[in-house]
């Protein structure tokens, strides 16, 4: 004779026993919560376990586990104590943004001198590499470069200082030369000048009802203005060098530790990206400043043959400017063909007679500088820059014009680096972005 089912009320009565007979937690395990490398660990809410009679003969028992406690819970899933410490951290950074705020003047030295660290850190990382310490590893760089400043203040600041100077106390000089020729020119040629609605006689007359008088009197403004603001920089050429020497040294913490605010099951990936984009910013770097000394040394060079006055000054001005695109091209041009113009009688390529004042001569000039720049941006800068980046000139070309609307002159000269990182992000969110197109996609759009 089979044995009657349990009845529910049975079952619910022996659920309602194990629950009430079951141990509370101590008052040490509630105080002191379970942790993991020091951190506190959430412990599950209390339960009870209990094994219940078969309901039919010949079944096996029901294990049941019941849950004694249930605990509050916020939305996305937080608990009380991760709301306080979100309330926290929340709290602490808006305090410290109020901070950076208000020390705001002092912040560019710093960020320049761990910007720089960065971008050192792969040639530390080099030398580590082939057995040097990481503190020799960056004597050995501030020995190099120290080498070089010296070489160039002992062998090139006096000549350049000399060029300025005299080129200086003869502004006043050369621009009634330029303007005593623009004038005759304008005599010359006033019916061509009226077809182009300009009714002017003189330079002095064109310029001053001209808005190129405006954009050249706020050209000026803003150079004096940049010297002056960078003379009162001074203190930065002793706060630089001294905290970039900490930042290297401690480098390899202070980017693990910022890694480490990220979730733990993101550090590699975080690791490799963060690592692939310093690259690319020194990558970048490094091939610019070679393309922008190889400009200069070429400049000069060219200038010296040309016989054009302060070949040395305008060659070092000329590689500087070539970071700059278009800009640093029109101010490189304008400038020699205005010293070329105002020089004297002298000769070009040491034997070529050139006379003063040469419209021919002038020409000859800018097309050069002109001529030599073009050249290097379609063969070396690509090559050197470019390939370091690994951007398409398409998108090279609208990032620079999207660097100079949004951030003028600075923008054009972040802006590859800056797109090259983006592309870096874009790839890691969307790996199907490196794939290859199929075959057959490619063909029908061919």
């Amino acid at each position: 004779m089979q044995e009657p089912p349990i009845a529910e009320n049975t079952v619910l009565d022996k659920v309602e026993e194990v629950v009430q007979s079951a141990p509370l937690p101590s008052p040490d395990a509630i105080t002191d919560p379970p942790t993991i490398d020091g951190e506190p660990v959430e412990s599950p809410p209390p339960v009870a376990a209990m094994t219940l009679p078969p309901s039919q003969p010949g079944a096996l028992p029901v294990e049941m586990t019941v849950q004694m406690a249930a605990r509050a819970m916020y939305p996305f899933g937080w608990t009380n104590r991760n709301l306080k410490r979100a309330i926290a951290l929340g709290l602490a950074g808006i305090v410290m943004l109020i901070f950076l705020w208000e020390v705001q003047a002092i912040l560019p030295p710093f960020l320049i001198a761990f910007f720089l660290s960065a971008l050192l850190d792969p040639t530390v990382r080099y030398l580590e590499k082939h057995g040097h310490s990481r503190i020799r590893a960056i004597a050995t760089l501030y020995l190099a470069g120290l080498a070089i400043v010296g070489v160039f203040f002992v062998f090139v600041v006096p000549v350049v200082k000399d060029q300025v100077q005299d080129l200086s106390g003869n502004v006043g000089g050369y621009y009634a030369q330029i303007q005593k020729g623009a004038d005759g020119w304008m005599a010359a040629h006033k019916a061509l000048l009226s077809r182009i609605n300009i009714k002017q006689t003189s330079m002095a007359d064109l310029l001053n009802t001209n808005p190129l008088q405006s954009a050249i009197n706020d050209t000026l403004g803003t150079v004096t203005v940049t010297l002056g603001a960078m003379a009162s920089k001074a203190a930065w050429l002793i706060i630089i060098p001294l905290t970039g020497f900490f930042f290297m040294r401690d480098y390899p913490v202070l980017r693990a530790r910022m890694i480490a605010m990220f979730p733990e099951k993101y550090h590699d990936q975080v690791d490799v990206v963060s690592r692939e984009i310093v690259d690319i910013f020194t990558a970048y770097l490094r091939g610019l400043a070679k393309v922008c000394a190889l400009y200069a040394i070429v400049a000069t060079v060219l200038f010296s043959l040309l016989g054009v006055k302060y070949a040395l000054f305008l060659g070092l001005m000329a590689g500087v400017l070539y970071a700059v695109p278009y800009v640093g091209q029109l101010i490189t041009g304008l400038s020699c063909g205005i010293v070329a113009y105002t020089m004297t009688q002298h000769h070009a390529f040491f034997f070529i007679p050139i006379d003063a004042h040469s419209v021919q001569y002038t020409i000859v000039v800018v097309v050069t500088a002109i001529v030599v720049q073009n050249v290097y941006d379609q063969l070396l800068y690509p090559r050197i820059v470019g390939g370091s980046v690994g951007l398409h000139p398409v998108v090279s070309i609208f990032a620079l014009m999207a660097g100079a609307t949004l951030f003028n002159v600075w923008g054009m000269l972040i802006a590859v680096p800056v797109a090259a990182s983006i592309q870096i992000l874009l790839t890691f969110f969307f790996p199907k972005l490196t794939q290859k197109p199929p075959a057959y996609l490619v063909k029908g759009g061919l």
